[in-house]
This record gives structure tokens, sequence and C-alpha cells, in this order.
């Protein structure tokens, strides 16, 4: 309470900035008056669009625009090839806050940020860590690969309440150590991780045969990689609280995000983004339960104004979810298109189908997924030799998705190396690139 009283205290004494995006995106999300939902949608978008094309090189041709349609899908090559065309010329880079991906999935990537959009991105930041049972100044075990570069400073550190994990050390000792501290840590408590720390956490407590029992943990969310169904459930037993998946990016922020019940769904951030749902091969919309291409317009990022950004990322959407949380929906987040791979017919495949047929074999404790080419794979096993029946059932599992001449090599290793970013790659594409 303390930490959250001195937050809306800062906040009031420096004009309700947050307070005031707080309370819009929490009207627009919850839905109570739809008119006025959509007229305030509207009129963000407006702002935005015609902003852009009066203060921005890149968008100065799109002056008699009709609608978002008029202005093109851009990606990350876009705004790379000249950061200056996108920067607002009331704006320069010094004078923006810069916000640099890891690169995990490509080449890193440096987005600019006005002191709207970080105003913005805490309020968001705020009402969607509510939603997941994560209240203003409660405690947060937040793993990743920390460094001099995003470490906290020990007084963000005591007003954020975190705890910062090592998500490159998963020895005995280290999570021994970690799940006894949380049990002794009588606070309200959640977990913030990639899916792909939760499957490495799941995997070393049960072969290190650790007990959960007695930790009070609130809620445990997954952050940008879309966590498989087997670890949410693993999460859900061995903690015994709420699981909920969290798509967001850091050039945007917070996208979409599943809500406390369990039919997995993802509810759009329609407050701070328009969301489209394109096509593969055009910039039309998908029906209904297609999978396409996330857009996304930044409503609120006015000193580098991000139009119809192409994410890299593939979803499923449906207009309505089953919950009370109103709006459009992702009934799925499939996950980068760069992860993706291909059938021997060059047809494309979801990863989740690799990861979910991995599941079947719990005495592998890490695996990578390697499309070499149209007919080869290779899967890098950190495990003890299979039997040989095993690895040929892996092999018909695999051919039954891939096609029958798919050739596939097994390659035993100690570790799956972790990326800078914190996660490891499950899936990787070097055949296809998109």
């Amino acid at each position: 309470m303390m930490r959250s009283s001195l937050f809306w205290t800062f906040d009031l004494l420096r004009g309700k900035k947050v307070t005031e995006h707080y309370n819009q995106i929490k009207m627009i999300m919850e839905g109570k008056d739809p008119s006025k939902t959509k007229q305030l949608i509207d009129e963000n978008l407006q702002d935005l669009l015609k902003y852009a094309v009066s203060h921005t090189d890149f968008y100065s041709s799109y002056q008699n625009f009709k609608s978002l349609e008029d202005f093109p899908v851009i990606n990350k090559s876009t705004i790379r090839a000249d950061y200056n065309k996108f920067i607002s010329k009331k704006y320069s880079a010094e004078t923006l806050f810069k916000v640099t991906t890891s690169g995990s999935t490509g080449t890193p990537f440096k987005a600019y940020q006005d002191n709207i959009k970080r105003a913005r991105h805490t309020a968001d930041n705020i009402y969607f860590n509510e939603k997941a049972k994560l209240g203003l100044g409660e405690r947060l075990y937040y793993f990743r690969i920390w460094n001099s570069i995003n470490r906290k400073d020990q007084l963000k550190k005591f007003m954020q309440n975190i705890v910062e994990c090592d998500a490159g050390v998963f020895t005995k000792d280290a999570i021994g150590k970690l799940l006894n501290q949380m049990k002794n840590d009588g606070s309200k408590k959640s977990m913030l991780a990639y899916s792909s720390t939760y499957e490495a956490l799941v995997t070393k407590i049960k072969e290190y045969e650790l007990s959960t029992e007695g930790i009070n943990m609130n809620s445990i969310i997954t952050m940008s990689e879309t966590l498989p169904d087997q670890t949410k459930v693993n999460l859900g037993e061995m903690f015994g609280c709420p699981v909920i998946s969290r798509y967001s990016n850091m050039e945007n922020g917070f996208l979409a995000q599943q809500c406390i019940s369990e039919n997995n769904e993802y509810h759009l951030n329609t407050a701070s983004f328009k969301i489209e749902l394109l096509n593969f091969d055009n910039d039309t919309q998908v029906a209904n339960g297609e999978m396409g291409r996330i857009v996304v317009t930044d409503l609120f990022n006015y000193g580098m104004p991000i139009i119809r950004y192409d994410t890299g990322d593939i979803a499923i959407r449906e207009d309505n979810g089953k919950c009370d949380w109103r709006g459009a929906i992702f009934s799925k987040v499939l996950g980068r298109k760069v992860d993706f791979i291909y059938s021997t017919n060059d047809e494309i495949i979801s990863p989740h189908v690799i990861t979910n047929t991995m599941w079947k074999y719990p005495d592998i404790n890490q695996f990578q997924f390697i499309q070499k080419s149209q007919f080869n794979f290779i899967l890098k096993l950190n495990a003890t030799v299979l039997e040989p029946a095993i690895e040929k059932d892996i092999d018909i599992n695999f051919k039954s998705y891939l096609g029958e001449n798919a050739n596939i090599d097994f390659e035993y290793v100690e570790e799956i190396p972790v990326l800078n970013s914190g996660k490891r790659k499950k899936i990787v594409n070097e055949y296809k690139i998109p």
C-alpha cells in the first residue's frame, strides 16, 4: 500500500498524467459505455494520423488520407532504413526515450518514445497487471538475464518491489534457494518471465524433486512468447495460482493479455492500439477464425508515430470473447513468423506442432528443432541418448506433420544456450526466412 500511495501521490504532483491515462484505459477496456468508447478510440486514431502526416517526413505524402487503410504496412526494416523520417519534427532522437529490442529473433531494433507514450505505457502496465492479480507495488519475482543495461537501481527496485531472478542459472542450489525465499516471503507476490524460462523452471523443479508447497503465489505471468498448454497446467499445479500469458513487445508495449478465466483467449488492448490481423499475401483483413499477421498502430507515440507496423507475429482473431472482459480477442497467439517452419510440400506449419509433440517425452530436458532446408531437419536434444524405439517414435510423429520424405537427424548436446534476452529458442528456421 505504501508504494502504491507514493506512486499516485507523485503522479498527482506531476499533474495526474498517468492517472488520466489509467482512467481512460479502464473505461475503454471495461466497455461500460460502448458508444462513448468507440468515439474515443476513433478520436485517438484520427488525432495520431493527422499529427503523423503533418510532423513526419515518412507520412507527409499521406495528407489526403481518408482512413487507416490508406497508410502503408511497415516493418522493422522500413523504420531501420531511416529512423529520422519517422521521428516527429517537434523532437529529436536525443530528447526521446529509446527502447531497444534484444535482436533474439533478428537484428536489434530501436524505437523512440515521448513522455505521453511513457505515461500511457505506465498506465497500461498498472491496468493489465491488476487484471493479472498483480497490484501496484506488490512484489514481483522477475526472471531475465540481468546486466548493467537493464538492471534496476536500488530506488526503482524498492518502488517497483522487484526481486531480480537470473533466468540463465537453474542449478539445484539456485532454484532451491529461490523457492525457499518465496516460501519465507509472506507478501502478495507474482512471477514474470519468458515462456522458455518457465519451461526450464518446471523441468528442473521436477528433475531435482523440489517442493513448491507453502508458496503463496498470487499469479504467474508470461511475456512475449506463447506459453505451451502443458507448461501452463504444470505451473498452475505447482504454485496453485492463475497462469496468464501476455502478448507484448518492447517497441509498442502491452498489446493483449489473457484473462484470469481458463479459456486462454487474449483480450486486445484496444485502448492504446489499433490492432489489425492481415493476410499473408496482401494487406486485407483476414476473416474471423483465420490465421494472419499482427499489424499494430500505436495511438500514443507522437515522438515517433508507428502506423500499421507488422510485428512479425501471427495470431487467430475472433470478434468476441467468452468472458465479461469486452472487445475483440485473439483466440490464439501463434508466435513469430520467423519461428514457423515448412513441410516438405512447402506448407507453413505452426511451431506449436513441434513443442506440443515434444511434451510426450518427459525425459528430454531441453530441445531445439532446426529446419536446414526443404527436406532436412535437426533435432538437438539435451538428454541422455534415447532408445532407438523412442527416436523412431519422435521421427514418425514429426513426419506426420512435415511429410514422409523429411530427413530428421538427432544431435545430443549438453545445453541449449540462453540468448541475451533470456529466451531459449526451441524452433529455428534456416530454410526460408519471411
